[in-house]
């Protein structure tokens, strides 16, 4: 079997990544499970101005979270592809 030789560099930046999306994915989990509880406790009276604004933030933040997530996952798997593929 041709084994490819392994680079520090690309394992360290690898680990790394990996590291980072799960972060991201647990930061989004959780922007998701605190705007679902603003949206579900507050009443409709209290969601006005800065806490409306609030509110359409946290789910903005979630979006671009899950988004920087994604765009993780490609880097991961180009390093995956500069390391010739091995896990």
């Amino acid at each position: 079997m041709n084994q490819v030789p392994s680079h520090p560099a690309l394992d360290e930046a690898r680990s790394r990544t990996d590291q980072v999306q799960h972060d991201l994915e647990v930061a989004s989990a959780e922007l998701g499970l605190t705007h679902g509880a603003l949206e579900r406790e507050l009443p409709p009276h209290v969601k006005k101005g800065d806490i409306a604004w609030a509110i359409q933030q946290n789910k903005v933040l979630e979006r671009k979270v899950q988004e920087a997530a994604e765009e993780l996952e490609e880097v991961t798997e180009l390093l995956q592809q500069a390391q010739g593929g091995r896990s």
